[in-house]
């Protein structure tokens, strides 16, 4: 499923050769139906969004799967901030003196108004440009 990026419904998981059956009897725990889709962030696959068994005995509908759908991209977008953000906690934590220095000067530029922020982010504009 997640090499595929394609949703997946399986009503009855006995009769699917992909479901790991005895992966599910390790947890405790073997649904009857699944409904997933893949956690997508731009070109990334980071993972997957399942819904284990229904409370009632209805078919997983069309409208679900989108809703669900629609949880999967928001975790996906939250997946990558939290990533961004650990990877830039260690930076600065590894004694980056340069990294430190740029993270002070990002947090000072946040804390500008007006035509301070305006000059601050043209500047980092044109820095960007001289860069790529």
């Amino acid at each position: 499923m997640l090499v595929t990026r394609q949703p997946l419904v399986l009503e009855d998981v006995t009769q699917d050769p992909r479901f790991a059956h005895d992966v599910a009897e390790t947890t405790g725990f073997v649904p009857q139906g699944l409904m997933a889709v893949p956690l997508l962030h731009e070109e990334d696959a980071v993972g997957v969004l399942e819904v284990l068994d229904r409370p009632e005995q209805a078919r997983f509908s069309l409208e679900e799967m989108e809703l669900l759908g629609l949880f999967a991209n928001q975790a996906a977008i939250s997946l990558d901030l939290l990533s961004r953000a650990r990877r830039a906690k260690a930076v600065l934590e590894d004694g980056n003196a340069d990294a430190a220095a740029l993270a002070r000067l990002a947090g000072r530029l946040d804390a500008l108004e007006g035509a301070k922020r305006k000059a601050g982010m043209e500047l980092l504009s044109a820095l960007e440009t001289l860069f790529n």
